[in-house]
């Protein structure tokens, strides 16, 4: 647990990933305790978020996207489908492959949960500018585009 005030040697000594572990864990915990009307689960708000952020997805091109085999993506997809959030549809220019999309139902989910999380982003971040949350983003950006290149 994050203790009040870490020393500096222990702030540089802890992995980066400790630290995402600590705010993905109270980021769930929030949206647990506010996504009471929703029933989604965490990973469930991962697909949603990459199919609304990358209209007309294939379930390969996802798979690739969130480092899970394309069996893990059909077993998601599927629970979507079902639940109404998710459409699966034939590609127009390819017709052996299916694309994603958000179903009204899920727009509305998309938003709600957009909603919700900028009000987290906004509570822990609140001592940060304007200019450092931006800034703060483009360094997260530049590390998940980093990450993405290993995995190549």
């Amino acid at each position: 647990m994050v203790e009040s005030e870490w020393k500096n040697d222990r702030i540089v000594l802890t992995p980066i990933n400790l630290y995402m572990e600590y705010i993905l864990l109270s980021y769930n915990s929030y949206l647990k305790e506010n996504l009471k009307g929703i029933s989604i689960t965490y990973g469930e708000l991962t697909y949603i978020y990459n199919i609304k952020y990358f209209p007309s997805i294939s379930q390969r091109q996802l798979a690739e996207t969130l480092f899970v085999s394309e069996a893990n993506v059909a077993k998601m997809v599927k629970k979507l489908v079902n639940k109404g959030i998710v459409e699966k549809k034939k590609d127009e220019s390819n017709k052996s492959r299916n694309v994603l999309t958000l179903t009204e139902k899920g727009e509305a989910i998309f938003v709600e949960i957009n909603v919700l999380t900028c009000g987290w982003e906004r509570e822990i971040s609140k001592n940060f500018s304007n200019e450092e949350l931006f800034e703060f983003k483009k360094r997260l950006y530049q590390i998940t585009k980093q990450t993405a290149l290993m995995e190549k």
